[in-house]
């Protein structure tokens, strides 16, 4: 077969499959259906991928490691920027940037991760959900250590990492429109950053602010 007609075929089944998976889940899903969607033999899917748990994944994997690189080239590139900023409130920058970037990855992959937060197969979402969240929260933690404003709390730092993931699937599940999708998720991140900001790297609880501000007012 010519390197371009193999291209073809394999974009088709990788189609079909996505079609079959959503309809009916992993479990459920045939490869003699993504086969026949696709108008080609089980020997053709065979010469691609070597069964359904690897198609799958071809599927999937790709987009969750383009989104994993992504935030990782992020963090590394905030570092950089932290080492530079000397008082908290050149923190409360506007991040719109960075929610359309995140979601421009997400929805270049749309399928994918449709098929993955869908929940089509058994255990899947909620690995991702673990996977994203500890690379988060862990992310968040090296930028933190890159200056000496921040004052890290463990159980806020994950609560925060799980709100941002949170934040995303809820928006992705439910807004189709990638442009929609980004304004919702600029105010929401923003939103989220400057509460991050607020709670740890100043270290200081809410009430101790509230009485600071009153008294301020005095």
């Amino acid at each position: 077969m010519k390197p371009d007609t193999d291209y073809e075929k394999r974009e088709q089944l990788i189609e079909a499959a996505k079609e079959e998976f959503m309809e009916k889940g992993y479990n459920k899903a045939s490869l003699r259906s993504i086969c026949s969607k696709a108008g080609m033999t089980t020997g053709a899917l065979y010469f691609f991928f070597e069964n359904k748990e690897d198609l799958y994944e071809e599927i999937t994997g790709s987009a969750k490691n383009e989104l994993k690189e992504l935030i990782v080239n992020h963090i590394a590139h905030d570092k950089e920027a932290m080492k530079s900023i000397t008082d908290i409130s050149e923190m409360f920058e506007d991040h719109s940037s960075e929610a359309d970037m995140f979601i421009e990855c997400i929805y270049r992959n749309y399928d994918s991760f449709m098929l993955i937060l869908s929940g089509s197969k058994e255990g899947e979402y909620e690995q991702f959900i673990d996977e994203f969240v500890n690379l988060t929260e862990s992310s968040s933690t090296e930028l933190m250590k890159s200056t000496h404003l921040f004052k890290p709390d463990p159980f806020m730092s994950h609560w925060i990492a799980h709100t941002i993931v949170d934040s995303f699937v809820h928006v992705v599940t439910h807004e189709p429109d990638v442009e929609k999708a980004k304004v919702k998720m600029r105010f929401i991140l923003n939103f989220i950053v400057q509460g991050w900001t607020s709670l740890l790297v100043t270290g200081e609880e809410p009430a101790k602010k509230s009485s600071g501000l009153k008294n301020n007012k005095k």
